[in-house]
């Protein structure tokens, strides 16, 4: 995740207006595909049937119309070192997600940049069978499927500032990348997922060729019968020349909002105003709806600032929790989104298997056992799935303050020393 912020389209969104308007026919065919199949697994509420609503509502976008009860309800999940028990993901279900990011990640090193996937050294549910057993269980729990890869760079973790250098290096990474993706595209075909995404935030790469991508995008059609979807990060997304060739507009939605510790919940819903126009625009440019690949907060003080900039890992030790602040941004979020007819839902970042417990979920993205999983669940329709009260209640119509203490620790605790952020 880097900083800048892009106030002008350039010419690619022009050529994809050219486009969006050549393809009006395909794009108003994709609308009833998409509100055939989109939560056909795990129903939800929406929000005026929770009784809960943002008030005014968003100005439509013509030839997008995502039905409230079918908006993507999601978690991303975690991909566990070994195998976890078949009943890992029913806490998400519990909390009325109605889908889940299943996440394979792939390696490259920036000198030598092979891509390595589905290792025998690999965490069990990044591989192959790893990934197929953690869709099937995720079909025992009632919850749709977004595939989505994700690509782990040495030295800097982060995809979004890899761009290979040379001529030769190029070579290597896209015959590489290309692999992978055509490989879980046919996992995603022989499992029936519903939706795949063919990249995450891989944006320098994404920018430079976007003929390779349109062609990787074509033989992932091939393969896959699903709808498809990139994860572009939150100051790339407008660039994206290839949406007009996907299904929706994927975003991985960190935008930087305040940094003051604990906003309330009206400050975030105001602070969101410039870039919902922004979004808001891409819809209507692209004829695509706007998918949030990823969101979420850390639960710390300024978690709805620039998170990159937290201190994580060893140097987020000590670090005090803030679960109020956690819990505002979700709030302000659904007040934004939820009722937008071009919004198709999102998947909130991240989801462990099971109930994680230690000190370090106290300041970690997932809202598993705190306040932002009761905010959480209640947009989705649902109950928190701890079946216990959060860390630090908040009034659903009023701001945040405060911090809280830690989740309460139950059962074995996962290593965090071994998670990939994907941010």
């Amino acid at each position: 995740m880097v900083t800048t912020r892009f106030s002008s389209w350039g010419p690619c969104l022009a050529a994809a207006a050219a486009r969006a308007a050549a393809a009006t026919a395909a794009i108003l065919a994709f609308g009833t595909l998409f509100l055939a199949g989109c939560g056909s697994v795990g129903a939800g509420a929406d929000a005026g049937a929770t009784g809960r609503s943002t008030g005014a509502r968003e100005a439509a976008v013509p030839g997008v119309s995502i039905r409230p009860g079918e908006r993507i309800r999601g978690v991303s999940f975690s991909a566990p070192r070994r195998e976890m028990p078949p009943d890992a993901l029913q806490p998400a279900a519990s909390a009325a997600a109605d889908w889940v990011a299943v996440i394979p990640y792939a390696f490259v090193d920036p000198a030598d940049p092979r891509v390595a996937f589905d290792r025998e050294r690999q965490f069990w549910g990044e591989t192959v069978p790893g990934v197929a057993k953690t869709i099937e269980y995720a079909r025992a729990s009632g919850l749709s499927v977004l595939l989505k890869p994700h690509l782990w760079v040495r030295g800097q973790g982060w995809p979004g500032e890899f761009e290979p250098r040379t001529d030769e290096q190029w070579e290597t990474f896209l015959s590489g990348y290309r692999d992978y993706i055509l490989r879980f595209a046919e996992v995603a075909d022989s499992m029936d997922v519903e939706m795949m995404s063919v990249g995450t935030e891989v944006d320098l790469v994404a920018l430079a060729r976007p003929d390779y991508w349109r062609a990787l995008i074509a033989e992932v059609r091939a393969i896959y019968g699903g709808r498809l979807t990139y994860a572009a990060n939150w100051d790339k997304y407008q660039l994206i020349e290839f949406w007009d060739a996907l299904d929706l507009v994927g975003v991985d939605a960190y935008f930087p909002l305040t940094d003051d510790p604990t906003p309330t919940v009206e400050a975030l819903v105001e602070a969101w105003r410039p870039w919902s126009d922004e979004l808001r625009d891409v819809a209507r440019v692209t004829g695509k709806p706007i998918l949030f690949a990823e969101y979420g907060y850390r639960s710390v003080d300024g978690a709805a600032g620039r998170q990159w900039e937290l201190p994580e890992g060893r140097r987020a030790r000590g670090l005090p929790s803030n679960g109020a602040a956690q819990a505002a941004a979700y709030e302000a979020l659904f007040r934004v989104w939820w009722d937008r007819s071009w919004f198709a839902g999102g998947f909130a970042w991240k989801w462990y298997a099971g109930s994680p417990a230690g000190d370090w979920i106290a300041t970690d993205y997932s809202p598993q056992g705190k306040a932002a999983e009761t905010v959480m669940a209640s947009w989705y329709g649902g109950d928190a799935s701890a079946g216990r009260p959060p860390a630090m209640p908040i009034p659903i119509g009023g701001g945040a303050a405060g911090s809280t203490g830690t989740a309460t620790a139950r059962g074995p605790a996962p290593s965090p020393s071994g998670e990939r952020p994907g941010t």
